[in-house]
């Protein structure tokens, strides 16, 4: 039993260390199909969807409409800079456990850009 209460606690306690990032996803074609890592996010436009920041991650991304040919790309990346408030508030628990692994990602973690913008072709007849 002791073993089980640990594993979970330090599940939560590295879980805690992921950030993430509040998308918008626009189109030039309202009511676009828009899927992230194969996930459906819903369709355009897509107002503050929380993406998980991940060092060196891409984010495969398919953007879809009748009539239009099917996009596909990556969401528009950036790096990250470390908010010192969250590292110290934050990530508290992660310091005691993890510092070198926090440290390295907290400071150049990678994340998608907040405002994603994308152009749909209308389809050859």
């Amino acid at each position: 039993m002791q073993k089980i209460v640990s594993i979970i606690l330090i599940s939560l306690i590295l879980g805690s260390c992921q950030t993430t990032t509040k998308v918008n996803i626009t189109t030039n074609v309202p009511d676009a199909k828009v899927t992230v890592d194969g996930k459906p996010l819903g369709n355009t436009p897509i107002s503050s969807v929380k993406i998980k920041n991940n060092s060196g991650k891409t984010y495969s991304v398919v953007v879809e409409k009748e009539g239009y040919e099917t996009l596909q790309t990556r969401l528009h990346t950036e790096t990250k800079n470390a908010n010192v408030a969250g590292l110290v508030v934050g990530y508290s628990l992660c310091w005691l456990i993890i510092p070198a692994l926090l440290l390295l990602n907290g400071l150049w973690l990678d994340g998608p850009v907040e405002d994603q913008y994308f152009v749909l072709k209308e389809a050859a007849n």
